[in-house]
């Protein structure tokens, strides 16, 4: 008995080490499967935010593998592009790449951030549709952080730095106007009255 169960342990863990786990981003489908599934998704209700700047979301395709999911609103504008493309040696799989730009006006220095957290939700939307769950926004963060990244930094550390570098751009930019006007003033003529000449009298 306990040579089968050693057996069995011994087992599961070369399993373990040995068998090569499937990436996030890849699906047990095929592309057409997969394309179908991604061109039905629902979006979730629109905030109130949402509403009064008049967000408008679509998700489009070109038939063979790619798709766009656009947002667009007053204040903001996000364009994802989700390319699917059949492994090479596997043809019944999907690797899915999720790639993003836009964002809204007000992002600033928080742009990365403000970049990945709307990508993590793109991909928890992709992942839910193409594994059959609910779309849950609490494992948006959960889901995306098991992907490959799109080449953004969208960490505190940089979005620090670039706070700090676009305050002092800003005020190089205050200091630079500062001494334009000062020398704008100087170089202006000084008028001086010349004497006046006495009205004659009637």
């Amino acid at each position: 008995m306990r040579i089968l169960i050693g057996t069995v342990i011994m087992a599961a863990v070369v399993m373990f080490f040995f068998v090569r786990q499937q990436p996030a981003d890849i699906y047990s489908m095929p592309v057409a499967e997969a394309y179908r599934k991604l061109s039905a998704i629902q979006f979730e209700p629109m905030s109130e935010g949402q509403k009064v700047l008049h967000t408008e979301r679509s998700i489009t395709g070109d038939g063979p593998g790619k798709l766009i999911w656009s947002e667009h609103g007053d204040m903001a504008a996000l364009q994802c592009e989700l390319a699917l493309a059949p492994l090479p040696k596997d043809t019944g799989k999907t690797h899915v790449t999720v790639t993003c730009e836009g964002g809204g006006v007000g992002d600033g220095a928080a742009a990365g951030i403000v970049h990945n957290m709307q990508r993590s939700r793109v991909i928890e939307h992709v992942d839910a549709a193409l594994t059959g769950r609910p779309f849950d926004p609490k494992r948006a963060g959960a889901t995306a952080s098991r992907w490959p990244g799109d080449g953004v930094d969208g960490s505190l550390a940089t979005a620090a730095s670039k706070a700090i570098q676009m305050d002092a751009e800003a005020h190089k930019m205050q200091e630079e106007a500062a001494q334009e006007q000062a020398r704008a003033q100087a170089q202006a003529p000084i008028f001086q009255p010349g004497p006046q000449t006495p009205t004659p009298s009637r």
